[in-house]
């Protein structure tokens, strides 16, 4: 079993967290997912290698496993993976895994499925350089991830939670009866820019917003931006409370992003 870094890795989350455990809210981003990576991987699907790291119980892994070749899914947490789907599917596995020390040989991984994960882990930075590690060049990463800069906290829904020092935001979790502590670590547009800096960033935030796949509802934290002008809203991307990406990992040296390069234009 994987020893976990000092820090320790969030416990009970997929007991107290109904969202995770919600069908088909599942189902829907796996759509999402799958329609991002038919548009942008820039290579065949069915024989790629894919792992989706921090996975929970398997839904959206097992739902993406049609669409591609051998399938891993991974997360630390083993009371969400025994809800993981099992069958007779000989391409689709499922394991705990430390996110901060994959068991996966450099380059042996075509795409890796990191959504709504960063935030929930020891160590964001080893996050990103293990996954950096395992993917090949050229390989894709479909990311999404929440940002802190938006001010109502997305797995709590208590406005302003994120932005306190962490004993007040456990005391405020306490006062709602939400929980003790206060795990999770998000953050902004331009931090998330830094963390992937290795990787060239597509940004489809926008794009997932005004031209949604049609068997895919807006969520409706974001229904008010359809109402604004389009150059206005590429202003606003690092303000959306949830960011969609493709990251790719380079087949030559790679100098980082420009911060301000990759708002949808």
């Amino acid at each position: 079993m994987a020893t976990p870094p000092s820090r320790g890795y969030q416990t009970a989350f997929y007991d107290q967290h109904e969202g995770v455990r919600d069908l088909e809210g599942r189902k829907r981003k796996a759509r999402k997912i799958a329609a991002v990576l038919r548009e942008h991987a820039g290579f065949a699907l069915d024989t790629a290698t894919c792992l989706d790291v921090g996975c929970s119980s398997g839904i959206i892994t097992a739902e993406l496993a049609p669409l591609l070749g051998k399938v891993l899914g991974g997360d630390f947490d083993l009371p969400a993976l025994r809800h993981a789907p099992r069958g007779a599917d000989k391409d689709l596995m499922f394991s705990q895994i430390d996110a901060m020390r994959l068991p996966i040989g450099d380059g042996a991984i075509d795409i890796v499925i990191c959504a709504q994960v960063y935030e929930h882990v020891p160590d964001a930075e080893q996050l990103a350089a293990e996954i950096y590690r395992v993917l090949r060049p050229g390989g894709v990463v479909f990311f999404s991830g929440p940002n802190w800069t938006y001010p109502i906290e997305p797995h709590y829904f208590l406005p302003f939670l994120h932005w306190l020092p962490a004993p007040l935001a456990g005391g405020y979790l306490r006062l709602f009866g939400r929980g003790d502590s206060y795990y999770e670590r998000s953050r902004s547009w331009w931090g998330l820019k830094k963390l992937w800096s290795r990787f060239k960033i597509r940004d489809l935030t926008l794009e997932l917003v005004l031209h949604r796949p049609d068997d895919l509802t807006l969520d409706k934290r974001l229904a008010w931006v359809r109402a604004l002008p389009v150059p206005l809203l590429r202003s606003l991307v690092p303000l959306m409370p949830n960011f969609n990406w493709v990251l790719q990992k380079p087949t030559e040296p790679w100098l980082g992003n420009d911060q301000s390069a990759d708002i949808p234009g």
